[in-house]
């Protein structure tokens, strides 16, 4: 267990909220139980982390293998019969499956929801943060329709790489240097309210997606600045964030190895890295999104993902409780996670994907006095999905969809 899996783990229990993130896939076709059945097993079998399950021992915490397979429930998906029922089926089933926590004690950390329906159906797949980042969990997702279109047919073994010897030790990869750590701030006061989560889901199709993606290499920035600038300045202009706040963005520490680790490794290997910003919503976009992207990039080759990750580290190094950790992990502004275009291919034989995106679980960073709002970004099958995962206290549901719609606005007006 490395540094950030054991952050995630406390973290996970020091709170009532939990850690898990959600993948959620809608496929087109007829998936039958038993090769479902089949494609899981061999999932299992070839990433240890997904045969793994947590032991407690007071406020230590270690992986420890299983052999229970991946629970899988099923509910009817409506799409044969209520299309506009179907198109929100995803959010009360991701909702129980975010609310559940993974204790460990023989189960695996991961988890399916099946919405299954005659020609079609989603399947959520939920994974505890610490076995799992974005970027894997997409791999996975791929190796599973993979086997799927197979019909679950495993004769054939695929050469599997021996991931546990691949997988980083992060305090060799990066050094611990205590003077870059940022000062551990610890919020004795800070209470436990009960906060629930929840998101909105807004999907730009694919010419509007292909019109942000060229205004946005036009002026030589990342996609994840653009959107980034477009979120600041609708939660700015809804109230939810102060005009000065703080810009969040999700950096994955496997590209900032040598050698670069492979993006189907399961491991947990993303840290935050934050920048003061100051955001006017009735500002055109152009100069957020550039500032955003220059102070990113300069960050990076200053090595604040590494600073990050010591910080995690000395906040570590007393050996603190669940609690105690949760106390001092605390977070504000808007955040970015993006995982760009995707290694997901549409077509699986007969299974045709029509839709994928993610969401996750807020709760135990944040306060709520210092509101925390999450832009999930995917671009799949040329279209860009965008999910807002928000405490409910902080935004509700009818805020939520209002801070999206006037997003999108945003985006389409660089047209």
């Amino acid at each position: 267990m490395n540094v950030l899996e054991r952050a995630e783990c406390l973290l996970d229990a020091g709170s009532s909220g939990n850690m898990n993130f959600t993948v959620v896939v809608r496929y087109r076709g007829v998936v039958g139980e038993p090769a479902l059945e089949k494609a899981l097993a061999t999932l299992q079998g070839e990433h240890l982390l997904l045969r793994s399950t947590l032991h407690w021992d007071g406020a230590s915490c270690r992986f420890a293998p299983t052999a229970a397979p991946v629970p899988v429930q099923t509910r009817p998906w409506p799409g044969d019969r209520d299309p506009l029922g179907a198109a929100q089926a995803w959010k009360p089933a991701a909702k129980a499956a975010l609310r559940q926590r993974f204790s460990g004690g023989g189960e695996p950390l991961w988890g399916i929801t099946w919405l299954k329906g005659n020609g079609g159906g989603e399947l959520l797949l939920t994974f505890h943060h610490a076995i799992a980042d974005g970027l894997s969990s997409m791999a996975l997702v791929e190796r599973l329709f993979v086997l799927l279109a197979a019909r679950g047919d495993t004769s054939g073994p695929r050469p599997s790489p021996d991931w546990e010897a691949l997988t980083p030790d992060l305090e060799r990869a990066f050094p611990w240097q205590p003077q870059d750590a940022i000062a551990i701030t610890t919020l004795k006061d800070r209470q436990d309210g009960g906060l629930t989560t929840s998101y909105a889901l807004s999907e730009l199709s694919a010419p509007s997606t292909q019109v942000v993606q060229a205004w946005t290499r036009r002026r030589g920035l990342r996609l994840n600045a653009t959107l980034h600038a477009a979120f600041l300045q609708a939660l700015v202009a809804a109230g939810m964030l102060p005009p000065r706040t703080t810009a969040c963005t999700v950096v994955n520490l496997r590209h900032r190895l040598h050698p670069a680790l492979p993006w189907d490794l399961m491991r947990l290997l993303r840290v935050c890295v934050e920048s003061p910003v100051a955001v006017d919503p009735a500002e055109p976009l152009e100069p957020l999104a550039i500032h955003l992207h220059r102070v990113l990039q300069e960050q990076l080759r200053e090595g604040a993902p590494q600073q990050a990750l010591h910080t995690i580290g000395e906040a570590l190094r007393d050996a603190p409780s669940p609690r105690t950790f949760w106390q001092r992990s605390w977070r504000q502004g808007g955040l970015i996670t993006n995982l760009g275009r995707v290694p997901v291919a549409a077509q699986h034989g007969d299974l045709q994907l029509e839709r994928l995106f993610f969401v996750a679980n807020i709760e135990p960073i944040a306060l709520p006095e210092q509101p925390l709002v999450v832009l999930g970004a995917l671009g799949f099958h040329d279209r860009l999905s965008l999910s807002c995962l928000h405490i409910e206290q902080q935004l509700g549901e009818a805020g939520a969809e209002a801070v999206m719609a006037d997003m999108k606005q945003r985006l389409l007006a660089l047209a």
